[in-house]
């Protein structure tokens, strides 16, 4: 539901192409069927992230089917999991630092970078001036040995270009192409010339140019003429252009407002210790009674728990996300869209690591056994959809919305088949 109202809530008119236009060129009342969200490639990669940690309900998860195969005596089903639970649970946590890990990598990423990218391949950089900002932001001196950390920087900038050149996408660049390189570096050669430099550059005698050797070849043209070309930061500022969501200024709390930056982040970081401890000493109360009374409303009704706790538990336990989803979303930039399906992606990938170890440490230290078949299906089945359509699909319209909301359902719909029709569990 949280991604359904995250599309709905931050929807933008589409162009022709099918991506969704923001800042000023989104309309003020976008048109019905064509309206959506486009998001950073970032999302794929945290969705790849998600998809990954369902792995770790394996783990306890083969063992468990196995066990239920040659008896069905709990106390002895836990016996036989035992062992597994104690390696799902150190593997849940070395996935889990892991995780934290990569989120502190991701949000100290070279911003820069990642923004002079989306304007190459939205054609508003030329060639020259990613060069001039590869050569000025490199941590190194590119007329020197080149690194790894800026070769692949710099690779990084280079790569949308060559898709365009390669205006047969051969994966090589032939003749024609590596002189429209050429021109638009400012080298302007007569044919045997531009054949000339051509072959130099094709070290193995190909007849074309891969990807290597066209990034060693604007290696060698940095190196040979940017050099000697000083390009001073406002000059590169000029010819890079600006990004209205990067302009995107997040609301200062008033108490906020009148303190030093320094001042504010001691007191952002004290607040937040403050209410996730608040929260913690909630939850410690709160849980033991929410559950018995979860569990009471199954027994009066003759509903099972599961199917109880499954509609009503995330209203409690997830109103977080849904409230973030939908403040994030409501900006209409996509920087806010990215970031708000990113909370919705982490707290799955928060799920499949943080409190998936939790319930195996109840599984090893109370000695429990693992008898959660259908729900362990319907969960890994149905965060794999939604990883997919996320990979493959960087622009999502209403109508991919609600297959996302209607796998609430149908993830209840797959846990009732799997228990009543094939007696899984």
């Amino acid at each position: 539901f949280p991604w359904f109202l995250a599309v709905n809530s931050g929807a933008v008119p589409l162009d022709d192409a099918g991506v969704a236009q923001y800042g000023a060129k989104a309309a003020q009342q976008p048109h019905a069927g064509r309206t959506g969200v486009t998001y950073n490639p970032a999302l794929s990669k945290s969705a790849k992230i998600m998809m990954a940690t369902t792995v770790l309900y394996l783990i306890i998860q083969l063992p468990a089917s196995t066990e239920e195969s040659e008896t069905t005596v709990a106390a002895d089903q836990a016996k036989g999991e035992h062992f597994w639970a104690l390696v799902g649970l150190a593997a849940c946590i070395i996935a889990f630092i892991l995780y934290l890990r990569e989120c502190i990598k991701e949000a100290n990423e070279d911003k820069a970078l990642e923004a002079v990218i989306e304007g190459i391949k939205s054609k508003q950089i030329s060639i020259t001036a990613a060069l001039h900002f590869a050569k000025s932001t490199s941590k190194h001196d590119l007329s020197q040995e080149l690194v790894s950390e800026d070769a692949k920087r710099l690779k990084k900038i280079i790569r949308p270009f060559f898709a365009q050149y390669d205006v047969d996408c051969s994966g090589h660049l032939d003749v024609s192409e590596f002189n429209q390189l050429l021109i638009e570096l400012g080298e302007k050669y007569p044919g045997p010339k531009v054949m000339e430099k051509f072959k130099e550059q094709d070290k193995d005698n190909s007849g074309s140019l891969c990807f290597e050797e066209v990034a060693e070849f604007l290696y060698q043209f940095i190196k040979d003429e940017l050099m000697q070309k000083p390009c001073d930061e406002q000059t590169i500022k000029k010819m890079i252009p600006a990004y209205e969501e990067d302009d995107e200024e997040e609301a200062i709390p008033e108490d906020l407002a009148d303190l030093s930056p320094a001042q504010q982040l001691q007191r952002v970081l004290f607040r937040s210790i403050w209410m996730m401890g608040v929260g913690t000493v909630m939850v410690l109360i709160f849980s033991d009674p929410m559950v018995d009374a979860l569990s009471n409303w199954g027994t009066r009704t003759g509903i099972p728990a599961f199917y109880i706790s499954f509609v009503l538990a995330p209203l409690a336990s997830n109103a977080s996300e849904l409230l973030s989803a939908y403040t994030y979303a409501a900006k209409k930039s996509q920087k806010s869209i990215t970031t708000s399906l990113s909370t919705l992606v982490g707290a799955a990938c928060m799920n499949n690591t943080f409190c998936l170890g939790i319930f195996l440490s109840l599984v090893y230290f109370r000695g429990l056994a693992w008898q959660f078949t259908a729900e362990t299906i319907a969960i890994v089945l149905i965060q794999w959809i939604i990883g997919l359509l996320t990979i493959f699909m960087r622009t999502h319209n209403k109508l991919h919305a609600a297959i996302i909301l209607l796998c609430y359902p149908g993830c209840l719909g797959i846990v009732w088949t799997l228990e009543n029709v094939l007696a899984w569990d």
